[in-house]
């Protein structure tokens, strides 16, 4: 094994910090605190809804107990010191759920409020959403406590490496073992940061590349990855519909258009990108951030509201719609996410519905594009009102997809269509060169679907489409057989998933039999 496996100076010394000339006194705050268990009602609740699929497929207790708890966690602090010359200490955290298929799959977010119990709780989430998109990984997540808003650029870059650095110590992450992606709090140029880190540190690994999905295309990256879980929200969200006659307690005519009405809350990478697709069909009629809500019952301008936002830092104050600042809100009576319409899509944080609020939901439809928006009373108590939950798990999977997409590609050493592209267009070209000659008019919008080849996004796109609304389809399956809501369906068909292939592994240590 290479040395600088366990000797990290390996990396330039800029890289991390020592404790001399120790500063506490006036600085920045990067964190809330020390971690003090504030995932643990998330866990909590992504256990019941295993344990209520579990109990669904009747699994043996060894099983449930072996599902129950992650393989592999990774708890570590390092020093940091700020751009003042301040010293933090900053917690890391990898989970990996299951060893079932390798490699892990996950991402890292950044966020004041990242600890341990999150961090298990979504690398469980992010086994069971592999397996219902049919992706062939395991579940894994990672988190950095720090809030990345307070952090230059500079700062955020040498957290990233100094992150990456210990989990490539551990052996933690590789193109085989734990490929990690953006998340809350990181983005393409987070994940270029842990590229370039990891290939530092493994010159000789001639699949580098693959350790991160997410990078910008520059770096290995795949086109159609930026927008892929919003995209993939839409694909779900219009394939329900298209299938709504199977839910016929909701009274909803079937297929996406503009009568149809849709909140949003939350507008990052995955709020807009979903509202971007939706915009084109249905009328978005709220964006709830964190500040304010703008509202406009004919519809929103999703471009001109993402400029505004970008130019001013907030959504609030934009002209194409009406303002209402979060601090004039009375949230106990008239919560934003009680709105009236037919689809809400919540694509921040976890639990945000939940016992407070859950009595004011008067969406039909509700589209889960964050992790976890739902506590699992909140979950049993809109789904026994008859309200049609798309699972997280199931929905918000097109990130991983595409991903998996990406990760394909580094190993390939090629992009998508770069073998095929020039040629499948000059076919399409004989083909209406063909037919027009014997007189067949063909339009000219046919004549360039036939005629241009498919470009890597025409690729990503196409597949995350097909992926998304095969396994929904096998949901509504599920449910409509067994006579369950779409989230026990789903993980219910996900946990089968894994436990066949446990199954049919068995367990060299513990001779188990699932």
């Amino acid at each position: 094994m290479p040395k600088h496996k366990y000797l990290l100076p390996a990396l330039p010394h800029r890289y991390f910090s020592s404790t001399e000339g120790l500063n506490t006194a006036g600085k920045k705050p990067l964190t809330g605190g020390d971690p003090h268990g504030e995932g643990m009602a998330f866990l909590a609740a992504s256990r019941k809804y295993f344990e209520k699929a579990a109990a669904i497929l009747g699994l043996s207790q060894d099983a449930i107990e072996t599902l129950s708890h992650p393989r592999v966690v990774f708890k570590f602090t390092f020093p940091f010191r700020d751009d003042n010359g301040d010293y933090h200490t900053i917690h890391g955290y990898r989970a990996q759920h299951t060893h079932h298929k390798l490699p892990c799959k996950g991402g890292i977010r950044m966020d004041e409020a990242v600890d341990l119990q999150e961090t298990i709780a979504l690398s469980m989430l992010m086994t069971w959403k592999c397996a219902v998109l049919d992706v062939p990984y395991a579940g894994g997540k990672g988190g950095i406590r720090v809030n990345p808003r307070k952090l230059t650029t500079a700062e955020k870059e040498r957290v990233i490496r100094a992150y990456t650095a210990e989990l490539v110590s551990f052996r933690a992450i590789g193109p085989g073992i734990d490929v990690p992606a953006p998340d809350m709090g990181t983005g393409p140029q987070e994940m270029a940061w842990i590229a370039d880190t990891y290939q530092l540190l493994e010159r000789e690994n001639i699949n580098a590349r693959g350790v991160v999905t997410g990078k910008p295309v520059e770096v290995g990256g795949i086109n159609g990855r930026t927008e892929a879980t919003g995209l993939g929200v839409y694909y779900g969200v219009k394939h329900l519909m298209d299938r709504i006659g199977d839910f016929p307690h909701l009274k909803m005519s079937p297929g996406l258009n503009k009568n149809k009405t849709v909140v949003i809350q939350g507008f990052g990478n995955v709020g807009y990108y979903s509202a971007k697709y939706f915009s084109q069909d249905a009328t978005i009629i709220a964006i709830i951030e964190y500040d304010g809500v703008v509202s406009n019952k004919d519809g929103l301008d999703i471009e001109r509201l993402k400029q505004w936002r970008d130019e001013h830092g907030t959504i609030c104050g934009f002209p194409g719609g009406e303002t209402t600042n979060i601090k004039d809100i009375d949230m106990k009576n008239n919560d934003p996410l009680g709105m009236e319409c037919d689809i809400l899509i919540p694509a921040a944080k976890e639990l945000v519905i939940n016992k407070s609020n859950m009595q004011q939901i008067k969406a039909k439809v509700i589209g889960e594009a964050a992790n976890g928006p739902l506590t699992f009373e909140a979950d049993e108590y809109l789904s026994n009102k008859g309200v049609v939950i798309v699972p997280d798990l199931f929905l918000n999977a097109g990130g991983v997809c595409v991903s998996y997409f990406e990760w394909l590609k580094n190993l390939n050493h090629v992009r998508w269509g770069r073998m095929t592209r020039r040629l499948d267009g000059q076919r399409g070209q004989a083909i209406i060169d063909a037919l027009t000659g014997g007189g067949l008019p063909i339009s000219a919008e046919t004549q360039k679907l036939i005629t241009v080849g498919a470009s890597e996004k025409d690729f990503a796109h196409s597949a995350l489409a097909d992926s998304m609304v095969d396994a929904l389809d096998q949901i509504i399956g599920n449910a409509l057989e067994y006579k369950i809501d779409l989230r026990t369906a789903a993980m219910t068909a996900a946990v089968g998933k894994v436990n066949r292939v446990m199954r049919l592994s068995g367990n060299v240590f513990a001779q188990q039999h699932f």
